[in-house]
């Protein structure tokens, strides 16, 4: 393969240090003088804060500027926030201490294109429409023992954005490989945790790979944030296109955050601490071929697209949500997978579930809002249509429960231990799971880049220690796609699971009602 890189932003210098304040094509200031650092040294966070604020606050306003023309809806916090060093939550914090090796907290973006894009247009693109966000311009570094978001200086694209040809065949199971071997990869910490490829030649068009640390934003944000790049639809007001996308990307929110104010968080947390205890004292999974000793040797594949209107003929005859179809699907997945091996499925396993608890209008911001649950599947149910009517069941009383916020709360208190204490209770959380599944609705329209047609979006997060199978469920202009990565200690080909799934789906359109199941067959 031949890789090439864009070049560098600034002139000249290397990228990483500046002892000048400047504007860059972006708006960008310069970060952080020869003083500027000495005090940090001496004084620790007040001081280094202080000097920050006296010699960046005159930009703040031009900044607002730029980021308004660069298309990004952001408040003044954004602009502000190359003031000073913005402390990182515990959720963030317990995100950006869980990296280990084989095993980055990175979450995986491919947008599969028509046509080729180029180079040039890819970083114009990213330089309008990425960059305004500060997270995307700022590293994590301690500053008086805290790790805090920093601005890092101008931004080196030779760092965050290349190019790359496959070699032929330049096929989809090409492509796939590729990204197998990037999931395994750690993002650099000594500058903004994230990267972009883009693949020139895919079939008759190209890809664009993201890859974002999960410190940064969880799926549902890094959505909205990619749902920005795209061109606005013809004599659409870019205000309420951003309000849409934003509305989109909240869709399978739940106001489901504890009440504000001290006494009535005390109160809530007093009602739900049996939750939380529940989830601590939970024991391992049941051991299977899906769990073992993890190698950091990664893979992918994903599914052919399964059209929405299809999964909606099965869910409007046998009742429930899309989702509870999709988890009919993955459960006799797993339970035909392991059958295939030789192995006999246990009666059930568990999902790690990640959730999101942005309220359904709320504005996305860039930041980690989620909670998560444990899910059991019922693999021992043969019966694709009984399997369905259980998931149902379980479904509706996780979305009445508190184990979502109690694992968000478990993720936030983690952040601030002992970072030993953490690997502890996290590894211990891992064993209670076989592997992680999300679900994120994206657009019913196509997304434009730069002109051309994204024909396809693909997902995944990381898993965290201990799971080596993530299967991710990815809407996109009325159909969806499942992908799976993978641990090779745990699933070599997850080409076979993803199989197993696509057969699946077609045994639970055959248990259906000749007219659903005609229904089903007609959808395009």
């Amino acid at each position: 393969s031949r890789v090439r890189a864009a070049g560098r932003s600034g002139s000249g210098d290397d990228g990483r240090e500046s002892s000048a304040m400047r504007v860059d094509g972006v708006g960008r200031v310069g970060w952080e003088t020869a003083g500027m650092r000495a005090a940090r040294g001496r004084a620790g966070w007040k001081q280094y804060s202080n000097r920050r604020r006296r010699h960046m606050e005159p930009q703040a306003q031009g900044y607002a500027a730029v980021l308004d023309e660069g298309g990004i809806a952001v408040d003044g916090s954004e602009a502000a926030a190359c003031v000073q060093p913005r402390p990182l939550s515990g959720q963030d914090r317990c995100w950006a201490r869980m990296d280990v090796p084989g095993q980055p907290m990175v979450v995986s973006l491919v947008l599969l294109l028509e046509r080729p894009l180029t180079l040039e247009q890819v970083q114009s693109l990213l330089q309008a429409r990425l960059l305004p966000l500060a997270r995307f311009r700022q590293r994590v570094r301690e500053v008086g023992g805290r790790p805090c978001w920093v601005e890092d200086g101008p931004l080196d694209w030779t760092a965050h954005l290349q190019t790359l040809r496959l070699s032929e065949p330049a096929d989809t199971h090409a492509l796939q490989v590729l990204v197998g071997r990037w999931a395994g990869e750690p993002l650099p910490s000594d500058r903004p945790l994230w990267r972009c490829v883009l693949v020139e030649n895919v079939g008759s068009g190209s890809a664009l790979v993201f890859r974002v640390h999960h410190c940064i934003a969880d799926g549902v944000a890094l959505l909205r944030v990619f749902l920005a790049l795209g061109d606005m639809p013809p004599g659409a007001n870019r205000l309420q296109w951003q309000h849409e996308q934003a509305r989109l990307a909240a869709k399978t929110g739940h106001a489901l955050l504890p009440p504000s104010g001290r006494w009535g968080r005390l109160r809530w947390f007093m009602a739900n601490a049996g939750a939380l205890l529940r989830q601590l004292l939970l024991g391992p999974d049941t051991r299977t071929l899906l769990r073992g000793r993890l190698t950091g040797d990664k893979r992918v594949a994903w599914s052919a697209p399964i059209p929405l209107t299809a999964i909606n003929a099965v869910r409007q005859h046998s009742g429930g949500r899309v989702n509870d179809v999709l988890l009919t699907v993955v459960a006799g997945a797993l339970a035909r997978y392991l059958r295939d091996r030789g192995a006999r499925p246990p009666s059930a396993l568990r999902l790690l579930v990640p959730v999101n608890l942005r309220p359904y209008q709320e504005e996305i911001r860039v930041d980690n809002e989620f909670g998560a649950v444990l899910l059991t599947l019922p693999l021992g149910m043969a019966d694709p249509l009984a399997r369905l009517a259980a998931l149902r069941v379980r479904m509706e009383r996780i979305k009445g429960g508190p184990e979502m916020l109690a694992n968000r709360l478990l993720l936030s208190v983690a952040g601030w231990l002992p970072a030993a204490v953490e690997r502890l209770l996290l590894r211990g959380f891992g064993l209670k799971a076989t592997a992680v599944l999300t679900n994120v609705p994206g657009p019913d329209q196509p997304l434009i880049l730069a002109g051309v047609r994204v024909d396809r979006v693909l997902a995944w997060v990381p898993q965290i220690a201990g799971i080596g199978v993530g299967i991710s469920i990815f809407s996109y202009t009325g159909a969806i796609t499942v992908g799976v990565t993978s641990d090779s200690g745990v699933l070599a080909d997850p080409h076979l699971l993803v199989a197993a799934i696509e057969a699946e789906w077609a045994a639970l359109c055959a248990r259906l009602p000749a007219g659903a199941r005609s229904r089903a067959a007609a959808s395009p």
